[in-house]
């Protein structure tokens, strides 16, 4: 949804799975299957180390991002589990082809840097 010095290879993937939920959901939309896509943002997981910072930084880089967002912390597992729990209830059931944020408001906030 916005773009990321040095990370073009990893927007572009993004961005064609965000359209291909839309594209499988309008094919699939006759047989009563639903697709949906879940655009998480700063999320603690083991990511960052595995892009092979040490841990000691992946927990300074959320700590600083936290700062800017409206939410006041990055996320957890569980808040990106919460919404794929919805997206596959009965609340959800007239939701499909879209790409649900589930970021702390990162980009409604237009948070881009973060803080050491």
């Amino acid at each position: 949804m916005r773009t990321s010095v040095g990370g073009s290879s990893y927007c572009v993937s993004k961005c064609a799975l965000d359209m291909f939920t839309k594209c499988m959901a309008a094919e699939l939309g006759p047989k009563r299957i639903r697709v949906n896509v879940i655009n998480p943002g700063p999320i603690k997981t083991g990511f960052l180390t595995a892009m092979g910072l040490p841990n000691d930084a992946s927990d300074k880089f959320h700590d600083g991002y936290a700062k800017g967002l409206p939410v006041g912390r990055s996320g957890i597992g569980e808040d990106v589990a919460d919404s794929i729990l919805y997206l596959a209830s009965d609340h959800a059931a007239f939701v499909t082809g879209t790409n649900l944020l589930s970021d702390g408001g990162a980009l409604a906030a237009n948070h881009l840097t973060f803080e050491f």
